[in-house]
């Protein structure tokens, strides 16, 4: 493992929600925000075309660290879907939101990381994350250099195939009420797309490829042995994918 040029930066908010994608009438949010929508923000931001959004995700790696999340909450959401009479039927649908989340995101980028950088310092679109009317703030916009080290503590996310060698959970002391209402849980995440366009129109969008991830929110996982991994800001242990 060699040094990784990267990006951090800090986004947070009253509100947030990241839809899982198999949920419709009862939308349950991943606790964390997933790396198809940290590189659908940037390419919303950047305004190149959503072109743009799918060659960014197959060129760039992250990683996130909880800093802060004060809870979770159900709201209603009324909502016009299919073709039924008059345009559509109407439905009342339930949406998991998270309350004042606070992360920090690494990105990493073989070709994109000036793009990603004018995207975050000067966005040409309004920004948001997840839900189109949630909308947040960038903080600590900063180039930085990401060194590998050796470490058996991990911030917020691992790989499941590492779950044989997790030996505790450590929380910050902070954040340590998380543990009741986000305890440490499995997520699948697409990661990426097949896609097809006829000129600049998207025809056709398969999920193509997905990860198994061990989240635990506000806390490090502390493994039986060191692994190798990427040191971040503030001491941050971050493993990147």
């Amino acid at each position: 493992m060699t040094p990784l040029k990267g990006i951090c930066f800090e986004v947070c908010a009253p509100l947030m929600s990241f839809r899982k994608p198999r949920y419709e009438n009862y939308q349950l949010s991943y606790a964390i925000p997933p790396k198809t929508m940290v590189a659908g923000m940037i390419a919303h931001a950047y305004n190149c075309g959503e072109k743009f959004f799918y060659n960014l995700l197959k060129d760039f790696q992250y990683g996130v660290v909880t800093l802060d999340l004060k809870g979770k909450f159900k709201d209603l959401w009324r909502a016009i879907q299919g073709k039924g009479e008059k345009g559509g039927e109407r439905g009342i649908f339930q949406r998991e939101k998270l309350f004042y989340p606070h992360y920090r995101i690494y990105v990493t980028s073989n070709k994109f990381l000036d793009k990603i950088l004018k995207a975050l310092e000067e966005p040409e679109n309004p920004i948001y994350l997840g839900l189109s009317e949630d909308l947040i703030e960038i903080r600590n916009v900063q180039e930085i250099t990401l060194n590998p080290i050796f470490s058996d503590t991990i911030d917020t996310i691992i790989p499941i195939n590492w779950i044989n060698k997790i030996q505790d959970f450590e929380w910050k002391k902070s954040l340590e009420v998380l543990k009741t209402f986000f305890p440490p849980h499995i997520e699948s995440m697409i990661t990426d797309f097949q896609v097809e366009f006829r000129a600049h129109i998207r025809t056709k969008r398969e999920p193509i490829k997905t990860v198994e991830l061990l989240i635990i929110n506000g806390g490090r996982f502390k493994l039986k042995e060191q692994v190798k991994i990427y040191q971040g800001m503030e001491d941050d242990h971050i493993f990147l994918f």
